[in-house]
């Protein structure tokens, strides 16, 4: 049996301090940070003329789809076990057999100008479209083949030191999870409800479909220590990476006094004061009538 498999010993449960697990607990993810990516290849397909740029105010449709998407979800996974039962043995054991990906989420802002649920009926009335006249009794609509209307959307979750600069004091980037949906198509668009009352931003909720999806963690650097909203955006001060920007400020501090002005002494003066304290008047006025204001020196 190997070392770590056995039930943990008295030595191996954590009896530390705060201080030992601080820069590990100071770092939750909040569920605030993320970013919901349309990459459409096949829009020109089941999309048409595309939204002018009045109606997307410049920036294009997958971006206000981007910056309206105001709830989004990350893939979860299931797997269909298979039972085995070993008779006369007393022992019954489960095994994957096949794996689930359940539907993708999304929470659309409805704009003014009705582009988000344009695209949205867009997409979904290209899968089953209807051939003839809409308004005949006898209407008839088929399915378009897969490839022409499956999509793509990533998912990117970052945190609030993602995009910290080099040049700050902390180092530190936590890592972009970076979710790909394959084979993206919605499935479901749930009704919305208007009403007179109380005004309410119009919300648009969408299920889709996919075959699978992948996971990337990228953005590579040491992770050495946590930050926080502090003066110096770190929690561990003891830490070597700390230390070591204590060490570049104290220099570049130092680096700046030296090579600041310096300001010419009056030679007379010098040897004045250099008298009186030989002569055993330190801290004597030799000449009081000189702090008169608008004095000058005796001549």
């Amino acid at each position: 049996m190997a070392e770590d498999t056995g039930f943990p010993s008295k030595g191996l449960i954590s009896r530390g301090s705060l201080l030992d697990v601080r820069d590990t607990i100071a770092r939750p993810s909040l569920d605030t940070f993320y970013e919901v990516e349309f990459s459409f290849g096949k829009m020109d397909r089941w999309l048409g003329s595309l939204p002018n740029k009045n109606r997307t105010q410049g920036y294009g449709f997958k971006k206000k789809m981007s910056l309206l998407c105001t709830q989004a979800e990350l893939p979860g996974t299931s797997f269909v076990p298979s039972t085995a039962i070993g008779h006369r043995q007393g022992i019954q054991e489960e095994f994957p057999n096949l794996r689930n990906f359940p539907p993708l989420n999304l929470v659309f802002y409805c704009d003014a100008d009705q582009v988000i649920i344009q695209v949205l009926e867009s997409w979904m009335s290209y899968i089953n479209p209807i051939f003839t006249g809409q308004s005949e009794p006898a209407a008839f609509s088929r399915f378009n083949y897969p490839e022409d209307y499956k999509e793509t959307i990533h998912i990117t979750k970052f945190e609030r030191d993602s995009f910290i600069k080099k040049s700050r004091a902390s180092s530190y980037k936590s890592h972009f999870t970076q979710f790909e949906f394959v084979n993206v198509w919605p499935s479901n668009m749930t009704s919305m409800r208007v009403a007179y009352g109380d005004s309410n931003v119009l919300r648009c909720n969408v299920q889709f479909a996919y075959d699978r999806f992948f996971t990337s963690y990228t953005q590579t650097g040491e992770h050495k220590y946590a930050v926080l909203n502090t003066p110096n955006d770190v929690v561990n001060s003891n830490s070597e990476a700390v230390q070591r920007a204590r060490s570049n400020a104290e220099a570049t501090a130092a680096e700046k006094l030296r090579n600041r002005p310096q300001y010419q002494i009056n030679r007379d003066n010098l040897n004045a004061s250099r008298r009186n304290q030989s002569s055993g008047n330190r801290y004597d006025n030799s000449n009081p009538s000189n702090n008169k204001r608008g004095s000058a020196f005796n001549r």
